[in-house]
C-alpha cells in the first residue's frame, strides 16, 4: 500500500481519495490505517499455492498484525477473551465489561477470504458486538482453506450450534453473524441447518457478505478501483474454497440457495465503495424475492466491512451500523423470548 501521506504526484488513487460525505472522524480513522499498514510494510501479496503450511506461514504475520490493531478496541471495551470446544470445534468467547445474562447465544463468523483471520485475529467485531449486547459472543475458529474447504466449514458451524442445543441452549435463542467470508459462511450454515431439518437461529446479521464464489456481481468489474481486493488471488482462494465444480454449491455460493424454503430474519449491511456491494445486494433480492424478512443497510462512501476496522470503531458510519446490527439481534432475541 503507497505511502499517500507523502504522495508527491497529482493524482491520488482513487482508493486513497475518500468523498466529502464521509465524516472527519472516518477519513483520520482510515488514514490511520493506511498509515499502519505501510508502517508494516504495504499489504503483502498472498500465496498463488495450495500447500498448507505456506499459507500457515503466512498468516502468522497477517493476524498477528490484526490483534495488535484490534488490542487497544478490546482495552478500551474491557473485554475479555476465553477458550472453549463446541462439537469438536475451538470458540472463542468474547465477554463484555457488563454482561446480562440472559440465556440467548451470539455466534459469530470472521472474515478472511476463507484462507486467513482467525478468532482471535478477527477481535473487532465480536468486542463491539459483545459490548453493545451485553452478551457473550462466540466466534468461530473454524478451518481456514486450503486446510478445510466449503463442506469443512459449513458443518463446523452447525457443530457449533449442535454443540449448544446439547447443553440446552435452543437455536431460537441463538442469534448468528459474519462479516465478510464469514458472512457467506453464516448464511450456508443456516441453510444446512434448515436443510438437515434443524432449527435456525432467530436472525442473521451480516456485514459486506460474501455469496457468490463465481464473482458474477456487477460491482466486481464496476467498483475494484475504489477496493484493495486483489481479484485474481480472491479467484484463485475461491477455487481452493470450493472450485472449480463447487462454485455454485449453495452452501459455497449462497446466492444460490433456496430461500424459498424459509430463512430467518436477516440485516445485510454493505458501503458504497467496495466490490462485494453486489453482493448484498442481490442476496437481499433473493431473499425478498422469496418471502423472507430482510433489510438492506448501505453506507455511503464505506469500503469493506467498515464496522470492523479497528481504528475506526469511534467513527460515527461504525458506531450506527455496529449499533443497528445490536439492536437488530437483540429485537429477534426477545422475539423468541415470548
Amino acid at each position: 500500500m503507497p505511502d499517500i501521506t507523502h504522495d508527491k504526484s497529482d493524482v491520488v488513487p482513487l482508493q486513497f481519495s475518500l468523498p466529502s460525505t464521509v465524516s472527519s472522524q472516518w477519513k483520520e480513522a482510515f488514514y490511520r490505517m493506511v498509515a499502519e499498514v505501510t508502517k508494516a510494510g504495504g499489504i503483502r501479496p498472498q500465496p498463488l499455492s495450495n500447500d498448507p503450511a505456506e499459507w500457515a506461514a503466512f498468516n502468522i504475520q497477517g493476524n498477528a498484525f490484526s490483534e495488535a490493531l484490534a488490542a487497544p478496541v478490546l482495552a478500551r471495551l474491557g473485554t475479555r477473551t476465553v477458550e472453549h470446544e463446541m462439537g469438536g470445534v475451538r470458540v472463542l468467547e468474547y465477554i463484555p465489561r457488563t454482561q446480562q445474562q440472559r440465556g440467548t447465544r451470539v455466534l459469530y463468523a470472521h472474515g478472511g477470504g476463507y484462507t486467513g483471520g482467525s478468532a482471535k485475529a478477527n477481535a473487532t467485531a465480536p468486542a463491539v458486538i459483545a459490548d453493545l449486547l451485553g452478551e457473550s459472543v462466540l466466534s468461530i475458529d473454524y478451518t481456514v482453506t486450503p486446510r478445510g474447504r466449503f463442506d469443512t466449514v459449513t458443518n463446523e458451524v452447525v457443530a457449533v450450534f449442535d454443540a449448544l442445543a446439547a447443553n440446552g441452549t435452543a437455536a431460537d435463542r441463538t442469534v448468528l453473524y459474519g462479516d465478510s467470508a464469514g458472512g457467506g459462511i453464516a448464511v450456508a450454515a443456516t441453510l444446512s441447518l434448515r436443510d438437515q431439518g434443524k432449527p435456525t437461529p432467530a436472525a442473521v446479521a451480516l456485514w459486506s457478505p460474501c455469496v457468490d464464489l463465481r464473482l458474477e456481481g456487477d460491482t466486481i468489474r464496476t467498483l475494484p478501483h475504489v477496493d484493495f481486493f486483489d481479484l485474481e488471488r480472491l479467484a484463485f482462494n475461491f477455487n481452493m474454497y470450493a472450485g472449480p465444480d463447487d462454485l455454485s454449491h449453495p452452501y459455497a455460493s449462497p446466492i444460490h440457495g433456496n430461500f424459498g424454503g424459509g430463512f430467518p430474519p436477516t440485516l445485510i449491511q454493505a458501503g458504497t465503495r467496495e466490490i462485494l456491494l453486489s453482493d448484498a445486494v442481490r442476496l437481499y433480492q433473493s431473499l425478498d424475492t422469496a418471502g423472507c424478512d430482510v433489510k438492506l443497510d448501505l453506507y455511503e462512501g464505506m469500503p469493506h466491512v467498515h464496522q470492523a476496522w479497528p481504528t475506526g470503531t469511534e467513527a460515527p458510519e461504525a458506531e450506527i451500523a455496529c449499533r443497528k446490527t445490536a439492536q437488530f439481534l437483540q429485537h429477534w432475541l426477545q422475539q423468541s423470548a415470548k
